[in-house]
């Protein structure tokens, strides 16, 4: 049975396989220093960014759960949900992958499944033996029935047997039983080489930890070699083979090497949520015994963290006394930094009594000059007020000759328009005199009768009249029309014909003149004082700019440049 459980979600894979490719180019003959602290950069951001990766974690076992809430789930569906959460929790969190596989364990007795018995019986040792709980394990193997086990099935047995022996012989006080255990250890490893195949992880694994412990460490390197172009990196099983290659560089006494491939192994078990890891621990460990205390306390602080969330005494007693050194020597280290804090605090205090003395007399120094100064200042003031008043005088009276300009301006224009206007309407009632007389002498009074009836002519008057209106304030402000549709919004803008204006340019157009009384406006236009009201509400309602400025603005439409329009 395999121990490492792997994640097939294609989008970490992906994330993890582009990541570790990265740090995997770092991987040459011709590694420096500053490559070793662009991996440590890597592995603290990991660790302060860890959250991320639970939170993944949490949603993909939520996940599984919510399926498993199915009403019409089958046990067999049940059982198979429970394994994943098995898996998912094997490393994550131990108190819950025991809950999900004794869940199973009752599943396949009311199943009276056998190979499931058997399957379920085998993943409970191999988490029991993972969290040093051995009598567990036994008992869980004790279980299995190997009557109808296939070759596959007595591989995961062997498996189980030899992980438990391994962990037994390395932790059991008896001497006596640590060799019997040592030999059922190897009596297992041995029939596992014998059965499995040669190609295959789990025997490269058994072959090259064999060959690591009889110290053949370059044939060890080329079975991890091996190894890891089988493994895609950001696996869990990468954090294992990474962990394999930092005990082959131990026997090297190339330390190295063996920061290098535990910073790697360290950064998968953060971003696969393992926390049942030795990576990081052996770490602290290293850079510890470098000098690196800050580094190593934040390295076993961040690893005992993880073993608290798993749950596991065996990891938990395997970081304590590396952890109690490693916090001696950083309080130790913080005292001493503390010695250093407060003799420099001396230092910066008698200076700052001399910064205080000097300051005191370039004080005094300073306030005679002050004395002179303020003089300079208020003589420099009353010059600058005067300046600003003048200023503004000048503002002033640029605006009021620029007011008078532009009225002057328009009163020529309107009084040659008016007169020009009273000319015609003078030479109109002259010829209707006229016609009038010819049809008196005629005798046509109905025909007079009839013309005094209809309504047409002051219709056609009006026309005129707002027609040489229009030309006459287009001719004095030639970019009105543009400069009022750019207070509008956009999908709002009135554009009229051609040399014209519509009755609500009209309306801005006589406010522009001065003309803000709605019932000057309604009587020279011909509409009520309402309607006037309303065209006035309604355009103000299409405004880019405040409502309340709309016609202040608009009353300076073409200020500064009526005063170049040629009459």
């Amino acid at each position: 049975m395999k121990v490492n459980h792997i994640l097939s979600e294609k989008n970490i894979r992906s994330k993890m396989r582009l990541f570790f490719t990265l740090l995997l180019s770092i991987y040459s003959p011709f590694i420096f220093s500053s490559e070793l602290d662009s991996l440590f950069n890597v592995l603290d951001k990991s660790i302060q960014n860890h959250h991320q990766y639970i939170e993944f974690k949490e949603r993909k076992l939520n996940n599984l759960k919510r399926d498993k809430q199915n009403k019409d789930i089958s046990l067999k569906s049940v059982y198979q949900i429970n394994r994943q959460l098995s898996t998912e929790y094997y490393s994550y969190m131990a108190d819950s992958a025991i809950h999900f596989l004794n869940e199973n364990l009752d599943i396949a007795y009311s199943l009276n499944d056998k190979e499931r018995i058997n399957e379920t019986n085998m993943e409970l040792s191999s988490l029991f033996t993972s969290l040093g709980l051995y009598k567990e394990a036994v008992d869980a193997l004790s279980s299995i029935d190997r009557e109808k086990f296939d070759k596959s099935q007595l591989i995961d047995y062997y498996l189980c047997q030899r992980y438990l022996y391994s962990g037994l012989s390395f932790y059991t006080q008896d001497k006596r039983r640590g060799k019997e255990y040592a030999a059922l250890y190897k009596a297992y490893q041995d029939s596992l080489l014998n059965i499995l195949n040669p190609e295959s992880e789990e025997y490269l694994r058994l072959e090259e930890t064999l060959l690591r412990r009889m110290g053949k460490v370059q044939e060890a390197l080329a079975l991890n070699d091996k190894r890891l172009r089988l493994t895609e990196p950001g696996m869990p099983k990468y954090a294992l083979v990474t962990f394999h290659r930092f005990q082959i560089y131990q026997k090297l006494n190339d330390v190295f090497m063996q920061k290098k491939f535990l910073i790697l192994s360290a950064l998968t078990d953060i971003e696969t949520s393992n926390k049942d890891n030795a990576a990081l621990s052996n770490l602290a460990n290293i850079l510890y015994e470098e000098g690196d205390i800050n580094r190593a306390y934040r390295y076993i602080r961040f690893s005992q963290e993880n073993a608290n969330d798993y749950n596991t005494k065996l990891r938990r007693s395997e970081i304590f006394s590396t952890q109690g050194i490693i916090n001696k020597s950083y309080q130790s280290q913080n005292d001493l930094q503390t010695q250093k804090l407060r003799l420099y605090l001396f230092f910066i205090t008698a200076l700052l009594l001399l910064l205080i003395f000097a300051l005191i007399f370039i004080y005094r120094q300073m306030k005679k000059q002050s004395a002179t100064n303020k003089k300079i200042k208020e003589i420099n003031e009353q010059l600058n007020s005067l300046n600003s008043l003048r200023k503004k005088m000048n503002e002033q009276l640029s605006d009021t000759n620029t007011d008078l300009s532009e009225a002057n301006h328009i009163k020529e224009k309107y009084i040659g328009y008016f007169l020009s206007l009273c000319s015609t309407y003078i030479d109109k009632l002259d010829d209707y005199r006229k016609m009038v007389g010819k049809k008196l002498s005629g005798g046509q009074t109905a025909e007079l009768i009839r013309l005094t009836r209809v309504s047409d002519l002051k219709e056609i008057e009006l026309e005129e009249l707002f027609s040489n209106f229009d030309k006459m304030f287009l001719h004095i402000y030639p970019d009105f029309v543009d400069e009022f549709n750019n207070l509008l919004m956009d999908d709002e803008k009135i554009i009229p014909k051609k040399g014209e204006l519509n009755t609500e340019l009209r309306i801005f157009a006589l406010i522009r003149l001065g003309v803000e009384d709605s019932s000057m406006i309604a009587k020279f236009l011909g509409y009520s004082v309402n309607t006037i009201y309303n065209y006035r509400a309604k355009v103000k309602n299409k405004t880019k700019i405040s409502r309340d400025d709309f016609e202040t603005t608009v009353r300076k439409i073409g200020t500064y440049s009526n005063n170049n329009t040629q009459p």
